[in-house]
């Protein structure tokens, strides 16, 4: 998130997306966004019966599962529309594409 916040993130990344990251399909980047929904709910509902005194970080920790919920959609559409390669892409070549990517982004 803080990358993406930066600017340029496209620029200042080299993902490798895990075959199972699912972030390829509408239908499956709408179970990230609840997955976060979900955690911002279980958060919210244990605040409800505490004292407001005991909640140091867990107010942040709301924030930032807010801006994930927020952002995941647009982030997945950028990473699926970069030229990632796989893992075992990665291993085959010993991340010379990785590598010759990070040099060539250093020397900019």
């Amino acid at each position: 998130m803080q990358i993406a916040k930066n600017g340029k993130f496209g620029d200042r990344i080299f993902p490798i997306v895990l075959p199972d990251a699912q972030i390829y399909r509408g239908a499956e980047i709408i179970k990230y966004i609840k997955h976060w929904e979900d955690e911002i709910e279980e958060l919210n509902e244990g605040m409800r019966g505490v004292n407001a005194a005991n909640l140091h970080g867990i107010r942040e920790e709301i924030d930032q599962f807010t801006e994930i919920r927020n952002r995941i959609a647009e982030l997945t559409n950028l990473l699926k529309d970069m030229n990632t390669l796989t893992p075992d892409i990665h291993s085959e070549s010993d991340f010379e594409e990785l590598l010759n990517a990070i040099a060539l982004g250093l020397n900019k």
